[in-house]
């Protein structure tokens, strides 16, 4: 490893360190965060490896993954913590880091094609949300097939968008928080 690449590493583990705070360094790495995790079994790394990739100041591992994005901010994990660690502000401190390097997760196009329909119409229909991702994200199409069928048959998708009153309003608050 190069000079310049190991201060790299300490630089982000700095970092990571004053936005979720030095007692990140006391990890034992007895994994009851992932455990008490509900989303955990989505999640690779875990929230104990994520917290230790940090530790050792692995940046392209920590931020390059979709564990960030897949953390709930129930805080069973920091709240469990024997130690007070509180790996949710890890997850914090990497999403910021990460948004400000620009690295997003898979399913950030998602999240862009939901947030134009509620700019524009103020609500969401999900066959045209669906039908969007889907042609820039062709891989989920099994999944969403068959999440699709499941909501038909219960009557929770629609196809039409209607516009609501206020969308102005809608909008102006979606603006205000992506600022």
């Amino acid at each position: 490893m190069s000079t310049a690449t190991a201060a790299k590493d300490v630089e982000f583990k700095q970092e990571v360190l004053r936005l979720a705070g030095p007692e990140m360094l006391t990890c034992i790495q007895c994994g009851t965060c992932s455990a008490s995790c509900p989303t955990a079994h989505l999640m690779n790394p875990s929230i104990r490896k994520l917290v230790k990739l940090c530790l050792e100041g692995r940046k392209e591992e920590a931020l390059h993954n979709e564990t960030l994005w897949l953390c709930t901010s129930c805080l069973l994990c920091t709240v469990r913590c024997p130690r007070g660690i509180r790996p949710k502000a890890v997850v914090s401190a990497l999403k910021d880091i990460a948004e400000r390097e620009s690295v997003r997760g898979r399913d950030a196009s998602y999240e862009e094609f939901f947030l134009k329909q509620i700019k524009n119409y103020g609500r969401i229909a999900e066959l045209p949300l669906t039908a969007e991702f889907l042609l820039v994200y062709p891989q989920a199409a099994v999944q969403s097939m068959q999440m699709g069928l499941e909501l038909i048959s219960k009557g929770k998708i629609g196809a039409r968008v209607d516009r609501i009153e206020g969308r102005d309003e809608v909008k102006r608050i979606v603006e205000k928080l992506r600022e």
